[in-house]
């Protein structure tokens, strides 16, 4: 059984088992207005009652069961006035008994079969298959050796007619294509808006081209343009827009953290997003809290508002208390509908606020909007503006964290350190713009050949220092001087001034005799200093 079958089936296996209580709970409300027209009781019946009509409002649509929901909600809100008032009239709760009776047959009407799966987003590693369509040989040439050199697959079409018949038979990933081919008398983005609109899902699409007018932009836009280009290229801009799009769409899954009494809802919130996929945990204990936080690292939480024993407020003042999480953002999910309620939650820690029931569509676009801002906040803080890479600080946490896990599993770990060679000199020769596109295409290059469980960080401005778990110390020279021989080989050009650029890397591998991470760096930078002594364009160790 494959994922998408194997949510359906916990999503109806899910929601049978809510139809199946469904009768029982609508039995205890019957018994809690009986039990409400007493009047020793009225006042706990009352306080229970308005709980379970709660839950069921803000739970019923998410089941399939909408009507129910809503009756649900326009009954605890009958319930919540009464409370308020403390003046409860006697024939009006026989006529409220009446409509807590009815919701029986709304329990009945819910539509039969499974629940319609929403389409998950596109996600996970991108191959690189990239289509490359220029007629001028020169440019083609330098595009397709750049691409290869970051480590991806390219194939050059000459001619669009010989493009079209290849994209429909095997669609690449990717295409970078020239506007206009004078030969054939075409302009590629009718042709390549043509041909999208026969394929399952649309291709991204790079245009290049010596026209600046707006037809030209506005053309590229409707055959699927993410980038464009204008002649002469810059090739490694061009790289950084593809590489750019990549990250994105191969991105580890958004983290999200459901905080719910209600443990069927959270249950299948957790699987719809999971369907889109998006990591969640659940917990229904307020108490758990922190180990969650600490295991788990959440990029958003969901937290329902009425929870007994700790409401939802007071668990977000709980959780803003700890400094390490005042960048998590709290989005409030509740059927709550009294504003002033609403307005005391949002100035008490939250940030936001989500009103059951959510459609499941509604759910993945919420959750999916949130976490990608809050990922983008934590990046602007975490990452190097020029190159999204970690920071200084950041890297040296990751080669603590990683040195304490290699010592508590005895796993491998190797931290290499990498330096441009000469940077000053490109500087004084061709401007601080070369200079920083050469430290982008480093950390581009570095980006694509390192795993996702790598952490790759600057750590000064032409300093680099990659983090490899589970790897030796012959794995790690083995990577770097493929990174050493791809690099050397990338052409930058300035003012039609081609030049190329070496990196010299040192390698320092976990033994049993480095203690504590400042050892692991100074072996590195150590190495580092061997690898520019004897030459540079080299990667040396100290040890092996």
């Amino acid at each position: 059984m494959d994922k998408k079958a194997e949510i359906t089936a916990r999503l109806d296996a899910l929601r049978a088992d809510y139809a199946a209580r469904l009768p029982a709970e609508i039995a205890r409300l019957r018994e809690l207005v009986a039990l409400a027209l007493v009047p020793e009781s009225q006042s706990s019946a009352l306080v229970e009652l308005a709980q379970k009509l709660h839950k069921l409002a803000g739970s019923a649509g998410s089941f399939g069961f909408p009507e129910l929901g809503k009756k649900a909600k326009k009954l605890e809100l009958q319930v919540q006035e009464w409370l308020a008032s403390s003046n409860v009239d006697t024939g009006m709760l026989r006529v409220f008994s009446v409509a807590i009776a009815a919701l029986g047959g709304e329990s009945q009407s819910a539509k039969n079969g499974g629940y319609p799966m929403p389409s998950a987003s596109a996600s996970g590693a991108a191959s690189s298959l990239i289509y490359v369509l220029e007629d001028d040989p020169d440019v083609a040439n330098e595009v397709c050796m750049t691409l290869r050199h970051f480590g991806h697959q390219v194939e050059h079409f000459a001619t669009i007619a010989e493009a079209e018949a290849e994209i429909l038979r095997r669609p690449p990933d990717f295409m970078i294509c020239d506007i206009m081919f004078s030969d054939e008398g075409r302009e590629t983005p009718d042709a390549i808006a043509q041909l999208q609109a026969q394929l399952p899902s649309a291709i991204p699409v790079i245009f290049v081209s010596t026209r600046t007018d707006f037809a030209a932009y506005h053309a590229a836009v409707r055959a699927g343009a993410v980038g464009y280009f204008v002649k002469p290229l810059d090739i490694i801009r061009l790289v950084d827009c593809f590489e750019n799009y990549l990250d994105r769409n191969r991105s580890t899954p958004y983290r999200v953290l459901i905080i719910d009494d209600d443990q069927s809802l959270a249950e299948h919130y957790k699987l719809v997003l999971g369907s889109a996929d998006i990591r969640a945990e659940v917990i229904s204990d307020p108490r758990d809290i922190f180990t969650l936080l600490n295991d788990f690292h959440p990029e958003l939480i969901l937290l329902d508002i009425n929870m007994p024993g700790c409401s939802g407020i007071e668990l977000a003042q709980v959780i803003r208390l700890n400094q390490d999480w005042l960048r998590v953002p709290i989005t409030y999910l509740s059927s709550e509908q009294d504003e002033e309620k609403r307005a005391l939650a949002m100035g008490r820690a939250g940030d936001d606020f989500l009103s059951k029931p959510l459609s499941d569509l509604e759910l993945i676009t919420a959750v999916s909007v949130r976490a990608a801002r809050s990922r983008q906040l934590s990046d602007a803080l975490d990452r190097d503006s020029l190159t999204g890479l970690l920071k200084h600080s950041r890297i040296k946490e990751q080669v603590d964290i990683e040195l304490s896990r290699a010592q508590r599993t005895g796993d491998k770990l190797s931290v290499v350190m990498v330096d441009l060679d000469h940077f000053k000199q490109i500087n004084d020769s061709y401007g601080h713009p070369a200079g920083d596109k050469v430290i982008k295409a480093m950390a581009h290059l570095l980006r694509q050949r390192l795993r996702k469980m790598d952490a790759v960080g600057r750590y000064g401005g032409e300093e680099f220092v990659a983090v490899l778990p589970r790897c030796s110390r012959a794995e790690a020279q083995a990577l770097m001087e493929d990174i050493r021989k791809r690099f050397r080989d990338i052409s930058f050009t300035v003012d039609q001034k081609t030049f190329h650029v070496t990196l010299s890397a040192g390698i320092a591998a976990f033994e049993p005799d480095i203690e504590r991470a400042d050892q692991l760096l100074q072996e590195a930078d150590a190495a580092l200093y061997r690898a520019k002594s004897d030459g540079r364009n080299r990667v040396c160790s100290l040890r092996g």
